[in-house]
């Protein structure tokens, strides 16, 4: 091997030895950045979520009209269990509750201003009624077998506004899924999927219940 051919190979193995380094070097940054970001990766996405929500039928009237032909006037009690696991407390001014089947609604009703406590839980009653409620002859047909099987799926739509969100800022609403039994027994209570979205059953709804 001669001088020019070492010389070169001690060349090629100090620039290695560099490359190597440079690399040790961004790993040692990446974990120092990660470090640097999980707390506020750990506020945005853990300590800052949505209290968790389910919710209960305890009373129901309404689904037992005798005259299959005739609308039905519906009363539902309802009881929006909340979780907070946050570290500060979570407020909603206001917001609604729908209560549907099979896409048709049933019952609709306002949420009243309340506060869940940091690391705390609340109950919240919530009423949804309907007076004249109009179902198309299969979905009646439908509601009057699942009641004679003992059970009848009901859907439970939510809406919250929270008492902190500029105007127009979009609400926080949820989707609960609950069978009753005989459907005028009370449900168990059922964790609901909390989305975002703009689009909302309650908007357009009848004009007399949104007064």
């Amino acid at each position: 091997m001669g001088p020019n051919q070492s010389i070169r190979q001690g060349v090629a193995v100090r620039k290695e030895a560099r490359r190597m380094s440079r690399s040790e070097i961004r790993a040692i940054l990446y974990v120092l950045l990660a470090l640097a970001l999980s707390p506020l990766v750990c506020y945005l996405f853990v300590l800052d979520l949505p209290p968790k929500f389910s919710v209960q039928l305890t009373g129901i009237q309404g689904l037992d009209t005798a005259a299959p032909a005739s609308p039905l006037s519906t009363v539902f009690n309802i009881t929006l269990h909340a979780s907070n696991k946050r570290g500060r407390t979570a407020c909603y001014r206001h917001g609604e509750a729908v209560v549907r089947y099979s896409v048709f609604t049933l019952a609709w009703g306002r949420t009243r201003t309340f506060c869940v406590g940091a690391k705390d839980t609340r109950d919240v009653p919530v009423v949804a009624w309907a007076d004249g409620v109009g179902l198309p002859k299969p979905i009646r047909d439908r509601m009057a077998e699942e009641r004679r099987a003992g059970t009848v799926e009901l859907e439970v739509n939510v809406k919250l506004f929270a008492e902190d969100d500029a105007s127009g800022a979009e609400p926080t609403w949820m989707w609960c899924k609950v069978v009753t039994g005989r459907a005028a027994e009370p449900s168990d209570a059922t964790p609901c999927s909390v989305f975002r979205s703009r689009i909302w059953a309650a908007d357009f709804a009848p004009n007399w219940m949104l007064l």
